[in-house]
């Protein structure tokens, strides 16, 4: 049975006051709908029909009525050939949210202090996973890697370990750094985001980073960051480097080294970097080609349905894995990935 949330408490966190147990709490709350299976999922197909029906209905009307108010508008003239994708980037997106919500009764108040645990998600699956933590921190984890960490963070330290590969995107918070236990490599930052690869079967842990600064030093030694020098790094590297935008600290398993490199020639990074594309009726076999060269990555899919699909989408200041988490509601796909090798592949 789902958790349930009041909806005073939701109207507090879209409005900013959560604390960071608050949060928690929500976060959780709500992956719950993504790991479980929900009511809907059991119903038959003319029931689902149904339902949809009625809750686009419902939707309409809150739109409306949020219309009236002055709040937003949306461009009519659907069409059912073309799928859109909408994004509503203001807080008055609440609005329409509180209203499916506000159903929800009052959980013990102690809850989340007595339940602190750890948490340990491992994705099984072939699709990147997002992980929204305590602190707003997101982690897009991928497939067959591990991440543990706290419900909620410490508040002087907020520490998590990965097991395989991941991309953060760490929220700024200078009070308390974000550590990143990999092996035998610490990463630390404040806020940032970089991706490490750290597979167990890799000879080598990686850390590349697209924004911000970043540390890497090795465990069970001191780190010395205020003896970094002008170039980012101490007289021995394995005491720890200091990465910034385009560059990547390497840690060879075998030698026990630690080595910094100023020019990253792995190209599959570049999914990570975000940048805004628009789309205005395209077909998906036009999307994939633009996606592919502007990402260097390779999208396809053997499904001509899907390749014969049209999209309708703006895309603004979003990574690759975020923009093929759209596509796969929008146009009712999965997608496998390998390196940077995508295929889709139709729910329908």
């Amino acid at each position: 049975m789902k958790k349930k949330l009041p909806a005073d408490l939701l109207e507090k966190y879209f409005a900013g006051n959560c604390n960071e147990q608050e949060i928690a709490e929500i976060r959780s709350w709500y992956e719950s709908f993504e790991l479980d299976q929900d009511d809907v999922s059991n119903l038959s197909e003319d029931e689902k029909k149904a339902f949809k029906i009625t809750m686009w209905n419902s939707i309409e009307d809150n739109i409306k009525a949020a219309e009236n108010d002055n709040i937003f508008q949306l461009n009519k003239g659907w069409s059912t050939r073309f799928k859109s994708v909408i994004y509503w980037v203001t807080s008055s997106a609440a609005v329409l949210l509180i209203l499916f919500l506000v159903k929800y009764k009052v959980p013990s108040k102690n809850s989340v202090q007595e339940n602190n645990e750890k948490l340990m998600v491992t994705n099984t699956t072939n699709t990147i996973r997002k992980v929204i933590l305590s602190d707003s921190s997101m982690v897009w984890i991928s497939p067959q890697s591990t991440l543990t960490y706290l419900k909620v963070f410490d508040k002087n330290k907020r520490e998590v370990t990965l097991t395989g590969e991941a991309f953060f995107e760490v929220t700024k918070d200078h009070k308390r750094p974000f550590s990143i236990y990999t092996g035998n490599v610490v990463t630390k930052v404040w806020g940032t985001s970089f991706r490490i690869r750290s597979y167990v079967q890799d000879k080598t842990t990686r850390v590349n980073v697209i924004t911000g600064k970043v540390s890497v030093s090795l465990t069970g030694q001191k780190e010395k960051s205020e003896e970094l020098n002008a170039a980012g790094q101490t007289n021995d590297v394995n005491q720890g480097v200091m990465l910034l935008p385009n560059q990547e600290a390497v840690y060879d398993k075998q030698l026990d080294h630690l080595q910094k490199n100023d020019e990253v020639k792995d190209t599959s990074i570049d999914m990570w970097k975000k940048m805004s594309l628009s789309f205005n009726n395209t077909r998906i076999k036009e999307v994939f080609a633009v996606l592919n060269k502007n990402f260097h990555v390779h999208i396809s899919s053997g499904d001509e349905k899907i390749n014969s699909d049209y999209l309708k989408a703006d895309f603004t200041n979003e990574n690759l894995p975020a923009i093929m988490d759209i596509l796969k509601k929008t146009l009712d796909v999965n997608y496998t990935v390998h390196g940077n090798e995508f295929v889709l592949e139709s729910n329908k």
